[in-house]
């Protein structure tokens, strides 16, 4: 089983993947233009993905235009895909995908380049670990 996170973003999108269940990986940056949903839904089926987490800024909770964008994209992505789609919190997984790359070493081009991908890695690890028994 393969669960799949998304950071949705304007211009980009952050892909992670995890195939034990236990531990998220970055896997690539999609352009954010054009059919996202096809995109991801695409890579997905490569992944033989089961699951896919988007991760849902609060940002958005608060504003009902970009709530329902997010929530569109899960009902248009559980459609395609006839798969599990769940929203998750993703607060500051930009801030600690930041922090990871920072204490690995990377310096500040080459951690914008991937710091979407780091950050649906975080959603993912995130949504792993509340998943997990006590």
């Amino acid at each position: 089983m393969s669960v799949v996170a998304i950071d949705l973003g304007t211009r980009r999108v952050g892909i992670a993947v995890s195939d034990s269940g236990v531990l998220a990986t970055p896997h690539s940056v999609l352009n954010g233009e054009g059919d996202v949903v096809e995109k991801v839904a695409r890579l997905g089926g490569e992944l033989e993905a089961e699951t896919y987490v988007v991760g849902l800024p609060k940002r958005a909770v608060r504003n009902e235009a970009a709530e329902r964008k997010f929530h569109d994209f899960a009902a248009r992505l559980r459609q395609r895909t006839c798969k599990e789609v769940v929203l998750w919190d993703e607060t500051l997984s930009t801030v600690q995908a930041s922090e990871d790359l920072r204490a690995a070493g990377r310096k500040s081009r080459e951690k914008m380049r991937d710091i979407d991908m780091h950050a649906a890695a975080v959603i993912l690890q995130s949504w792993l670990d509340a998943r997990r028994p006590s």
